[in-house]
């Protein structure tokens, strides 16, 4: 049975004010504005999530409530004219102190008998919603170290998410707490660290925290890769374009509105690295020896072990690429800078061994922690986890704690050149030689920063060294005024 409201005016007047008060009292925000293109709606929440007030909306063309220059950039005019809604993007329309306010939201044109009246915008207060998710995967992460669970391969391509990162070093936490800053937004991010660190578990964890979670994780290693195959796996093929080739698509084409990781790009030749920026700068691919040009729609996060600046500084990286893919720059610090994590990873090494090698260790002794605690751990997390793997398997069943004398020979010696006794060693506590190279660039950078009254232009001078350079090495080693 159809339903049809009333004409009596005085019903129109109560069903109005009933939806005056619903929109008022909605958690999301609404916008709305006719066919002119003026605010007519504004309610409280989307007062909240832009910190504006709906008197300095309402009546105003919505390209000059927003400051811009001229109506086309105004996306409520583009649905207007194309009648096409746009969903669940994510963007900052609003500034507030400078600081861009991010919402996710969806608009849509309002359609009666065949003409477009209006438009709105649904946006969504994720604020409360993010903040409940971060301390979820924190906790998460508090307990991972005690989980045997597997790491399966999901549809999108990925294994890891930020609960699967251990370690609650203060230096973990905040690079987590940057990552989900920016895993929500379009920019490309650029992950710097050394061999081993766990470059790909964080760019897969920000890939499935974000809004591309259920689009295609595509990885790939850069120095694996043959320079003369590098640009077709990127880029695509077109059939008889050389001898052998096939029509096929691209990286950039596979990842669709995904993410692109580029691993050990610093490995990348430079002439393939102006292929890449004119591919990132157009925002499109073309295959090689074809003629049709596809958009790129994937964000590109790329990696690499070594620092950008002297890379550039040794015309290895060119400056404007590194300026394309370091939308935002994210450092990862090396394990023996971690504090207490090597022994939370060593924890979470043991119980996945005990599960497959039927083992059942609960803890290390003095010794190997004493042993494990002065090493500089050179290969980082992927180099503990193989130290822990090759002393477990060497471990009798009814072990319970991981021995010294368990540790091979041969990753004895590489570790350690000059162990006295096995079976009860004495620690030689000096330095390794890469402690030592850090040592000394550390106390030279400091040295000069005093003389030069912690100006970084003139020490950067004084060293022969970009102020960039300078500015990672003084993050790197965590160098401060005293």
């Amino acid at each position: 049975m159809s339903h049809k409201l009333s004409c009596d005016s005085k019903h129109n007047i109560t069903i109005s004010f009933c939806l005056e008060k619903i929109i008022e009292n909605l958690y999301d925000g609404v916008l709305l504005t006719n066919k002119e293109g003026k605010v007519i709606i504004y309610n409280k929440a989307m007062e909240e999530l832009e910190k504006r007030n709906s008197e300095d909306m309402i009546g105003k063309y919505i390209w000059d409530a927003y400051g811009y220059s001229d109506k086309s950039k105004s996306e409520h005019m583009e649905v207007f004219n194309t009648g096409k809604p746009i969903v669940n993007k994510y963007k900052a329309h609003a500034y507030n102190n400078g600081k861009p306010m991010y919402k996710l939201y969806s608009t849509f044109p309002i359609n009666y008998n065949g003409n477009i009246i209006g438009v709105y915008s649904i946006s969504k207060n994720e604020t409360k919603l993010q903040s409940l998710l971060s301390e979820t995967i924190e906790l998460k992460r508090q307990f991972k170290r005690n989980s045997t669970e597997d790491n399966n391969i999901g549809i999108n391509g990925t294994r890891f998410t930020f609960s699967d990162i251990i370690g609650s070093s203060d230096g973990i936490k905040k690079l987590i707490k940057e990552a989900e800053a920016i895993s929500w937004l379009d920019n490309n991010v650029l992950i710097v660290g050394d061999t081993g660190t766990g470059k790909e578990v964080l760019a897969q964890s920000m890939h499935n925290y974000g809004k591309r979670k259920n689009e295609p994780f595509i990885g790939i290693n850069c120095s694996a890769i043959p320079e003369n195959l590098l640009e077709s796996i990127l880029f695509g093929t077109v059939k008889g374009s050389y001898t052998g080739a096939i029509d096929s698509s691209g990286l950039f084409e596979a990842a669709g509105e995904g993410t692109l990781f580029l691993d050990e790009l610093n490995s990348m030749p430079v002439n393939m690295q102006v292929k890449l920026l004119r591919a990132l700068q157009e925002k499109c691919v073309r295959r090689v020896g074809g003629k049709d040009i596809y958009p790129i729609k994937c964000r590109v996060i790329s990696a690499m072990n070594e620092d950008p600046y002297m890379l550039i500084e040794e015309g290895r990286l060119r400056q404007d690429l590194f300026y394309r893919i370091a939308g935002y720059n994210l450092h990862i610090p090396p394990l023996r800078e971690r504090e207490n994590d090597l022994f939370e990873l060593t924890e979470h090494y043991i119980l996945n061994n005990n599960l497959s090698m039927n083992k059942n260790i609960v803890d290390i002794t003095d010794d190997l922690k004493g042993f494990m605690k002065d090493y500089t751990w050179p290969g980082n997390i992927r180099e503990l986890e193989h130290f822990i793997e090759n002393i477990t398997v060497r471990s009798n069943n009814n072990d319970r704690y991981l021995k010294f004398k368990n540790v091979p020979r041969n990753i004895l010696e590489a570790m350690k050149s000059n162990i006295e006794d096995l079976d009860e060693p004495e620690l030689n506590k000096e330095e390794s030689l890469q402690e030592k190279l850090d040592n000394i660039e550390k106390k030279l950078i400091f040295k000069a920063l005093n003389e030069n009254l912690w100006s970084v232009t003139k020490t950067a001078n004084v060293l022969g060294i970009s102020r960039q350079s300078l500015n990672y090495r003084i993050r790197k080693f965590n160098i401060k005024r005293e």
